[in-house]
């Protein structure tokens, strides 16, 4: 299929990944640097029609007074990864991707956010229909302006608080029924509102966040109703990625765990917001789960801890204390140390997922994406936690859709 321009529209769109998801896209774009950790670009993807990295047009919410090159110099500067010359080199790229951000919005924040916010750029809006109303007002006039064939939009947020669900949000009429109420009530989040707007609109939706985003059951509803595909959540970059590859080791020689303790630091706005108990909570539930689902252990001791230490700023550095019973009830320990940089390591993820969302869109595919499951810490509509059986159910989505295309190349 011939493709047009594919609009990536970015919630948290100055933040660390999304800035770094940006001047990534457009330095591959121009041939500036190698698409290293970009599974899109390796040869499983051979074959497969994907949109090229330079159709993406970026734009997105931002809560926050910057702009790119703005949010990039500050990232160099703090962070060390991106270099002078290629923000220099890119500078009129990312203007231009600037004039694409508009003012977000805040739904039920958390203090650590409020600070953000402060002097920023927030949208107003008093009601649910009329936050989603602005959000569907920006999304339209971001496709119509650059003439994009499709939207896709990522949540690269800050985390929310876990919610309780309200019984308006088990089935579609009743959660309709909120947003066209007066006032914001607490279960409504940004991330929802946003995976409501654009699922509404027939957007594919991507929550790379904890935040319950799109998968709502009214929500996922809607994406069947609407005929759109959707993913999430909470993407999979670091402690949680290692610990999905080695739990099975454990499980696959019958050892026992029986503690396994992780500690994170970490010290940029998403630590910030993390400083904030209740966000925090999302955020290790959502680390949490994945090592019981593997083990199997009723009786696993696994916590988590995630401390804000700003001096790190994007570099996020995780022990992890691994307590385990061999043959006979010989106990026995592993540690591992994991440090990376936070947003580097997530840019590439969100590259590829958009371009997955926007090709399951051309295909006509609905529904939630289970084969991006390698993703995500937390993959919606499947149970699946092991990395490596999360991959080859990724491959054999590409096998089949590689052969169809093969098929109606033959056809013609």
């Amino acid at each position: 299929m011939a493709h047009g321009r594919t609009g990536v529209w970015l919630v948290g769109a100055c933040g660390g990944v999304a800035t770094l998801t940006v001047v990534g896209a457009r330095a591959l774009a121009r041939g500036l640097r190698p698409p290293v950790g970009l599974l899109t670009e390796t040869p499983l993807f051979d074959g497969l029609d994907l949109c090229a990295i330079d159709d993406l047009v970026f734009g997105g919410h931002e809560i926050r007074d910057t702009d790119y090159p703005a949010a990039a110099l500050e990232f160099s500067e703090k962070a060390g990864v991106l270099d002078r010359a290629l923000l220099l080199t890119l500078h009129d790229d990312l203007l231009e991707a600037s004039s694409n951000l508009r003012p977000g919005y805040l739904v039920n924040p958390c203090g650590a956010l409020k600070e953000m916010a402060r002097n920023g750029r927030v949208a107003r809006a008093k009601s649910p229909r009329t936050i989603v109303e602005g959000i569907q007002k920006d999304l339209r006039e971001f496709q119509e302006r650059h003439g994009l064939e499709r939207v896709v939009v990522v949540n690269l947020s800050s985390t929310e608080p876990p919610l309780k669900l309200p019984i308006e949000f088990a089935h579609l009429d009743g959660f309709r029924t909120m947003v066209q109420g007066t006032r914001v009530r607490k279960a409504l989040t940004g991330s929802v509102l946003h995976a409501y707007a654009a699922l509404d609109l027939g957007m594919p939706f991507v929550n790379f966040t904890p935040s319950a985003g799109s998968t709502v059951p009214a929500l996922v509803e809607l994406a069947e109703e609407r005929g759109v595909p959707h993913m999430g959540s909470d993407g999979k970059t670091g402690e949680t990625l290692v610990k999905t590859v080695l739990a099975p080791l454990f499980a696959g020689r019958a050892l026992r765990v029986l503690s396994w303790e992780g500690y994170n630091m970490l010290g940029n706005r998403d630590g910030f917001v993390l400083s904030d108990p209740r966000a925090c909570e999302s955020k290790t539930r959502s680390k949490d789960r994945a090592l019981k689902q593997i083990l199997g252990e009723n009786d696993l001791h696994a916590k988590v801890t995630i401390d804000y230490v700003p001096s790190l700023d994007d570099w996020k550095v995780a022990w992890d204390y691994i307590h385990f019973e061999g043959f006979l009830g010989s106990r026995m320990s592993m540690q591992f140390t994991w440090q990376g940089n936070d947003s580097a390591l997530a840019a590439p993820l969100v590259l590829d997922l958009a371009r997955l969302a926007a090709y399951a869109h051309a295909q006509g595919e609905s529904g939630l994406m289970t084969h991006t499951a390698a993703y995500f810490k937390s993959p919606a509509g499947i149970e699946e936690q092991n990395f490596v059986k999360q991959l080859e159910l990724l491959e054999a989505y590409v096998a089949k859709h590689r052969e169809d295309e093969k098929q109606r190349i033959g056809v013609r």
